[in-house]
C-alpha cells in the first residue's frame, strides 16, 4: 500500500476542493448540456460565467416548453374587459388549467366538456377589484406547456349571465304616451352573433306617464362579477322620475320582469323634485373605489346631479334623493339654463387610480357651452370643480354664436399614458356644422385638460345636410376597433347627407395620434356609416362593444326613429371596417336587430358613460323645452 504525506493529502483536498468550486461556480452538467462550454468559460444561459441566481431565469425553461394547447376564448390582446369573467377551451383528457391574473399566483381551473370558466377579480367573491380602464395580464396553460398571455384593459361589465360575453342591453322608448321597454340580448358564442330575440324584456307596463327606459345602463353594483342594469322613468309622477335596479341572478341572468303584471324591481330609487325627471341620465361607475359600481344621476332640468354609493353585496336599497350620498348642483346658480348634467362621465383624469367625474352644461352662457372636471380626492369627490373647461378661442367665430360644447363627450386613453383623455362635440358649431375637439390629460390634479385641443375634427359643410342642420359632434363613442390597443373615435351627424344622418369612424395612429379633419374642406374619415332614410335619427345610439364573441369591439349604431332597429358592423384586427351606406343597395350590415315590441329600439344603449341622445334645446321666456321629451 502506498501511503501519502500529509502535504499530498492536503494538496489533494486543495485540488478538489478548487475543481469543485469551479465546476460550483459554472454550473456544470454532463446530462443537461457539454461541460466543454464551462471549462472553456464560455458565457451563455445554459453555462453563466457568474452567479446561477443572477443569470438562471425561469423563461429559459419555459421557453424550452410547447405552446399552450389552452385557448381564450373571449378576449384578445388589448381587449376591453366587458365581462367579469374569462372563458376558453383545452384538449380532452386535461383535468384542470392554470390561470394567472397578473402576478396573483395560478389557479387550477377545472376543465368540463373541453371548456373552462375563470371569475375575475370580483370584490363580491374574490374580495379583489380591477378599476375602470387599469391595465392587465391574463395566462393560462397546461401543466408543462408554455403560458398564453394577453394584455387588457377593465372597461364597463355588459355580461349579465357570466357567459364571457357582453349582452347588448338596450332600451325601446320614443316618449312619454307609450309603452316602454328594456331588453337585454346575448351574444351567442358558437354563431359569432346577438341573439335575434331578446334574452330579458323590462318593462313597467305602463301607457302613459313614465317614460320607462328613457335612459338605460349597467355595471355591477354588487361586486359579484355579473353585470346588473339601471332603468329610468324620467316622467314618472308628474315628472318627478324614477330608477329601477335589477340585479342579475348569476348564470340565470335578469329575469324578464313586467311591473304591471307582478314583476318586480330589486330596488327602487325616486327623486324628489316636481318637474326634476331623475333618472334622465344614468352611469354606473365605481367613484369610491370600494369595489361595487355606484349610480350616478344628472338631470339637466333642475341642474343637478346626484351619487348613490352602492350598499355592496346588496347594491341599493330602495331611497329616495334626499338620501344621495352626493348631490351637485350647478356651481353657478344665477344661471338656471345651463343644463347642468348635459352629459356625465366618469375616469382617472390625473393616474391616481380613483375615478374623477366630468361633467358638462351645454348651454351655458347663451349656448357657448363648458365641462366641469371634478377631481376626487382618494375616493371622495369635492363640491366644487377644480377646473372650468371651455371652448377654445380658435377658431372663435364657430362658437360665437353658441356652439353648445359639452352636448356629447367621450373619455378614453387616446395616448396610452395613465391619464384619461377628452374628446368634446359642439354639434352647433358654425350655425349647426358642427365641431368635435380633442383633449389630452396632461396628469394634473388641478388642471388636466388645458387649451388648446390637440386634435380639431370639422363636420360636413352645411348646405350638405337637413336644413343646414347636420349636428356633428351630437353623439361621440370611442373604441379600439383594430386591435391595436389604442381607442378610436366615433362620431354621429343626425343631419349629414340631407338628414340620412352619418357616423364618422376617425382612427388613431399609434405615432401621430387623433389627426385633424375637416370634412367641409376635403376631408374624410377612415370609415364612413349612412343610415337608410331621411329624419330617422341614424347615430342616436353608438357605441363600441364585442357583438360576435372574437374579443373585438364592435360598431354599434341605432337608428330608433320609425325604422326601429340597431345596428352592428363587425370589426376587423389590423384593418377597418368597410364603409357602408345603407341608403344605397350595396350597404349591409354585420347584423340587424329588431324589437319584440315597442319602438325607437336603441334609444339608449348601456354603456358606463351616460347616453345623451340628440340633445335640442329651445329657450321660452327662460322655461326649458327639450323637443320629442315630452
Amino acid at each position: 500500500m502506498k501511503y501519502r504525506t500529509s502535504n499530498q493529502i492536503l494538496n489533494l483536498r486543495l485540488i478538489t476542493l478548487g475543481i469543485s468550486l469551479f465546476l460550483l461556480n459554472c454550473w456544470a452538467n454532463p446530462l443537461t448540456h457539454p461541460p466543454i462550454e464551462c471549462l472553456m468559460k464560455l458565457s451563455n444561459s445554459f453555462c453563466p460565467d457568474k452567479n446561477l441566481l443572477e443569470k438562471w431565469s425561469p423563461y429559459i425553461f419555459l421557453s424550452l416548453l410547447p405552446e399552450s394547447s389552452v385557448t381564450i376564448s373571449n378576449l384578445t390582446n388589448h381587449s376591453i374587459v366587458e365581462t367579469g369573467f374569462v372563458v376558453g377551451t383545452a384538449p380532452a383528457g386535461h383535468p384542470f388549467v392554470n390561470v394567472w391574473t397578473d402576478d396573483i399566483r395560478h389557479t387550477e381551473v377545472p376543465i368540463i366538456d373541453g371548456t373552462w370558466r375563470y371569475p375575475l377579480p370580483a370584490r363580491a367573491v374574490t374580495n379583489t377589484f380591477w378599476t375602470y380602464g387599469s391595465l392587465h395580464s391574463i395566462s393560462v396553460h397546461l401543466p408543462f406547456e408554455k403560458p398564453k398571455t394577453i394584455q387588457v384593459r377593465m372597461g364597463t361589465n355588459h355580461d349579465t349571465d357570466g357567459d364571457g360575453y357582453p349582452d347588448l342591453i338596450v332600451s325601446a322608448t320614443p316618449a312619454n304616451n307609450v309603452q316602454g321597454y328594456g331588453y337585454v340580448y346575448r351574444t351567442n358564442s358558437l354563431t359569432k352573433q346577438l341573439t335575434t330575440s331578446p334574452v330579458t324584456t323590462l318593462t313597467d307596463g305602463q301607457t302613459t306617464a313614465t317614460y320607462f327606459g328613457c335612459r338605460i345602463g349597467s355595471g355591477d353594483f354588487n361586486g359579484d362579477g355579473y353585470a346588473d342594469i339601471l332603468v329610468g322613468a324620467q316622467a314618472f309622477i308628474g315628472a318627478i322620475g324614477r330608477v329601477y335596479v335589477f340585479l342579475s341572478k348569476g348564470q340565470q341572468g335578469i329575469p324578464s320582469q313586467n311591473l304591471n303584471t307582478g314583476g318586480s324591481a330589486d330596488a327602487i330609487l325616486d327623486g324628489v323634485t316636481g318637474g326634476g325627471r331623475f333618472g334622465t341620465n344614468i352611469i354606473g361607475a365605481d367613484i369610491n373605489r370600494d369595489g361595487y359600481d355606484d349610480g350616478i344621476f344628472a338631470s339637466p332640468w333642475e341642474n343637478e346631479l346626484f351619487i348613490f354609493y352602492s350598499q355592496g353585496t346588496n347594491a341599493f336599497s330602495s331611497l329616495n334623493t334626499n338620501s344621495a350620498n352626493f348631490v351637485f348642483k350647478n356651481p353657478f346658480p344665477a344661471n338656471p339654463d345651463d343644463n347642468f348634467g348635459t352629459y356625465a362621465y366618469a375616469g382617472d383624469v390625473n393616474g391616481d387610480g380613483f375615478l374623477d367625474l366630468v361633467v358638462s352644461a351645454a348651454t351655458h352662457s347663451s349656448d357657448l357651452g363648458r365641462i366641469y372636471i371634478f377631481v376626487s380626492n382618494q375616493g371622495t369627490l369635492p363640491n366644487q370643480p377644480q377646473q372650468f373647461l371651455y371652448p377654445p378661442t380658435n377658431p372663435a367665430p364657430g362658437c360665437a354664436g353658441g356652439c353648445r360644447f359639452g352636448t356629447n363627450f367621450a373619455l378614453d386613453y387616446f395616448n396610452s399614458d395613465k391619464c384619461i383623455d377628452l374628446a368634446v362635440g359642439a354639434p352647433t358649431f358654425n350655425s349647426n356644422q358642427g365641431i368635435v375637439f380633442v383633449y389630452h390629460s396632461s396628469c394634473d390634479a388641478t388642471n388636466p385638460y388645458s387649451n388648446p385641443p390637440v386634435a380639431t375634427l370639422i363636420g360636413p359643410p352645411t348646405n350638405s345636410c337637413n336644413g343646414n342642420n347636420c349636428s356633428f359632434g351630437g353623439n361621440l363613442a370611442s373604441g379600439d376597433t383594430n386591435g391595436d390597443g389604442l381607442p378610436d373615435l366615433l362620431i354621429g351627424a343626425t343631419g349629414a347627407s340631407s338628414g340620412i344622418g352619418d357616423v364618422y369612424l376617425v382612427l388613431n395612429d399609434p405615432n401621430t395620434g387623433l389627426r385633424n379633419m375637416n370634412l367641409s374642406a376635403g376631408g374624410a374619415a377612415d370609415s364612413l356609416f349612412s343610415g337608410s332614410i331621411a329624419n330617422r335619427n341614424f347615430s342616436q345610439g353608438l357605441q363600441f362593444q364585442d357583438t360576435n364573441a372574437d374579443g373585438l369591439q364592435d360598431i354599434v349604431i341605432s337608428e330608433p326613429l320609425t325604422t326601429n332597429l340597431v345596428y352592428t358592423f363587425h370589426s376587423i384586427r389590423g384593418g377597418v371596417p368597410a364603409s357602408q351606406n345603407l341608403n344605397g343597395p350595396t350597404g349591409v350590415t354585420s347584423q340587424t336587430l329588431a324589437p319584440p315590441a315597442g319602438n325607437s329600439l336603441g334609444n339608449t344603449i348601456a354603456e358606463l358613460r351616460i347616453k345623451a341622445e340628440d340633445y335640442l334645446w329651445a329657450l321660452v321666456t327662460k322655461t326649458k323645452v327639450y323637443f320629442g321629451w315630452i
